[in-house]
């Protein structure tokens, strides 16, 4: 795995991250509008917004093997928790052509150093069954209690 290249992503990986982001999510519930707004995102904020990090692996100038992306968020404290800086990894992902090659262990060890250098006391995500192991042999251990709301395309209602 030392022969890896693992590099901070800018605004010109956009178009990667989200053909990157495509492939572990169902596309067929992938709009347009969603595509679109995900990659000017990135576009946008990297690099410049420095609550959001991601790290690839490039292929060549043009092709990323892999990426990990994450969110620097600011919690309040409170009688059980510290408050301060956490993090959330929102994606990782490998191309399928890629994989069983260390990226998605170096991307994902990267931002989680990077995380914690910008202050983060805590780093959460949500594993697949795939990732699980993986997350796992970097630390990672189920926290039980939370809860999600997700309203669907209608909003909230009771």
């Amino acid at each position: 795995m030392s022969g890896l290249s693992v590099r901070l992503a800018g605004p010109q990986d956009a178009d990667e991250l989200l053909r990157l982001r495509v492939a572990v999510l169902d596309s067929a519930q992938l709009t347009d509008e969603w595509r679109s707004t995900f990659r000017d995102d990135m576009r946008a904020r990297l690099g410049t917004d420095p609550n959001l990090l991601a790290y690839v692996v490039p292929i060549d100038a043009h092709t990323l093997a892999s990426c990990a992306i994450g969110i620097v968020y600011r919690g309040y404290r409170g009688p059980t928790h510290p408050g301060g800086l956490w993090g959330r990894i929102h994606t990782v992902a490998t191309d399928p052509a890629h994989r069983r090659r260390g990226h998605a262990r170096a991307t994902t060890a990267a931002l989680i150093e990077a995380l914690k250098e910008a202050g983060c006391g805590s780093i959460e995500l949500r594993a697949t069954e795939a990732g699980a192991p993986l997350y796992q042999s970097l630390g990672f251990g189920p926290l039980d209690g939370y809860m999600a709301l997700r309203p669907g395309p209608e909003g909230c209602t009771r």
